[in-house]
């Protein structure tokens, strides 16, 4: 009887702690909104910037972050821009630096994110230009400057004969801002 007991106790533990895996949305205050279950937050470190992704849903999903080069030695997260509004109130996006001419193999980026799992980026304001203004790095000038990350999910775009199943996969389509981060320069 009591090995009965306490078969049932285990049973109501482990069905009580289960439900706990389902769990609500867990957004993190100073990132920016969660959409569809993704939310970006950005941070500075020194002269580095550092964009997170979370996955605050109840789902796994899997992010397409831009391309990789050398199979895989070199990742360029592409789909990151930044939307930048220097200290005299002048806003620009500034995009990823992406290579003019490639020579090899260009992959998709894939991050399967699960459940309640991050996945952060370190980044420099060298990295990222602007087209529009022909600025190729993000100028900081006296005064305070503000950066939001900016994110937009697409499906696969480097299909390969190789791989053709990557179309298949069910990427995350969204768009999603990080919080707005405040950078001083004296």
């Amino acid at each position: 009887m009591n090995k009965i007991l306490l078969s049932f106790a285990v049973l109501v533990v482990i069905a009580v702690s289960g439900t706990g895996a389902s769990r609500s949305s867990q957004e993190t205050p100073d990132c920016g909104r969660a959409v569809d279950g993704v939310q970006m937050c950005l941070t500075a470190s020194g002269s580095n910037l550092h964009v997170t992704f979370s996955n605050v849903g109840n789902r796994d999903v899997t992010l397409n972050l831009g391309i990789m080069l050398a199979n895989g030695r070199v990742q360029l997260p592409t789909k990151i821009a930044m939307k930048f509004t220097d200290a005299q109130g002048q806003t620009r996006i500034f995009k990823f630096v992406t290579p003019a001419f490639v020579a090899g193999r260009v992959d998709d980026w894939v991050l399967p994110l699960r459940a309640g799992s991050t996945y952060s980026l370190k980044l420099a304001l060298d990295q990222f230009w602007c087209q529009e203004t022909k600025e190729f790095s993000i100028p900081l000038l006296s005064g305070s400057n503000h950066l939001t990350a900016q994110f937009e999910g697409t499906g696969a775009q480097a299909v390969n004969l190789d791989m053709p199943g990557i179309k298949l996969m069910n990427f995350w389509l969204g768009k999603v801002e990080s919080n707005t981060l405040t950078l001083r320069n004296n």
